[in-house]
């Protein structure tokens, strides 16, 4: 395959910067507050290249020609994956689908996907039979593929979901939401200046990684079932949103946002339950305060796997390591 004219790739930046500019970044509400029994999924859209992402420095570094070279690897990437694996695209739009579909059909909400775009509702008999539908769910699959934070970390699979639940009628939004899964925070906050407000999901425990591109070519069926898994993964959290599941919803972005605070800041978030301080760094040393899972501490210094830290009320006391979140870590239940 040819590698995409710069001209080419020149226009769909230039396009894309255009189209940043106007987009409107709305407040996102994951969780629906009243419960919506006819549901109508528009054809779900999304882009037409696999996402075959590695973080890279040096072509970050070199501006507007670095991001022309990245656009054309990416590219490249995906049409090479795609000739060892398939139309990819097309098979996760699927499965996102259906899995959705079923996860709603088990928590006893009403869906249909007629294969309509989203603005073919809106247009001659068909807006007259709007009236007949609860509303409408709007759904762009974006960055999907396989996602690499820096040049020396595993290709993980991805996927960037923004969805809205509107009413037909008043085109009021009653749910929308824009996560993450299996992208790094890092890039994720890039997005956010782009896309607005997104929210990160944990990465799935046991999900499959590989050390290269190469690895990925030479795995296809394996490597694209862990991404079909990571596809179904977004779509069970979606009907759960959609199903009004905030305490769900609430959790399991807390245990992201935790993470993102440890890797951007010295805090600590104990990870269980009555947690031990004590006056010096030693199993044996005399408890001086005891606190619950989710306080967060800052830490001061560190001596093998013991940590000076802040309390917070100010106090100061060591603690062991092992009672704190760690970054790569979800909070246990």
């Amino acid at each position: 395959m040819k590698l995409i004219s710069i001209k080419r790739l020149s226009l769909c930046l230039v396009i894309l910067a255009l189209c940043s500019c106007g987009v409107t970044k709305k407040p996102l509400q994951p969780v629906l507050e009243k419960r919506v029994q006819n549901i109508e999924i528009a054809k779900i859209e999304t882009g037409n290249v696999l996402m075959i992402q590695q973080v890279n420095p040096v072509i970050l570094a070199m501006g507007s020609t670095g991001q022309l070279l990245d656009t054309a690897i990416v590219a490249q990437r995906a049409h090479e994956y795609k000739q060892a694996a398939g139309p990819v695209n097309q098979m996760c739009t699927e499965m996102f689908e259906k899995s959705l579909l079923k996860a709603l059909a088990r928590k006893g909400i009403a869906a249909n996907s007629s294969g309509k775009r989203y603005w073919d509702y809106y247009k001659g008999k068909q807006k007259e039979q709007n009236g007949n539908i609860g509303a409408i769910l709007r759904i762009e699959l974006k960055n999907v593929g396989f996602w690499s934070r820096s040049m020396v970390d595993a290709y993980r699979p991805s996927i960037l979901v923004m969805a809205e639940l509107i009413e037909p009628g008043s085109r009021k939004v009653l749910y929308s939401d824009s996560f993450t899964l299996g992208i790094d925070m890092t890039s994720t906050k890039v997005m956010m200046a782009l896309y607005g407000e997104i929210n990160m999901l944990p990465a799935p425990r046991n999900s499959k990684s590989y050390k290269s591109f190469a690895k990925l070519v030479k795995n296809p069926e394996q490597s694209r079932n862990a991404l079909l898994k990571t596809v179904s993964a977004a779509a069970r959290h979606m009907a759960k949103g959609l199903n009004g599941e905030g305490r769900f919803i609430a959790k399991t972005y807390a245990k992201t946002a935790a993470q993102v605070q440890i890797a951007t800041s010295n805090d600590l978030i104990v990870n269980v339950y009555n947690a031990r301080t004590r006056k010096a760094p030693s199993i044996r040393s005399q408890i001086l305060y005891k606190v619950n899972k989710g306080h967060v501490m800052t830490q001061m210094q560190k001596k093998g796997e013991w940590l000076y830290v802040r309390l917070e009320n100010g106090k100061k006391a060591w603690a062991h390591q092992s009672i704190f979140l760690k970054q790569d870590e979800t909070i246990i239940n």
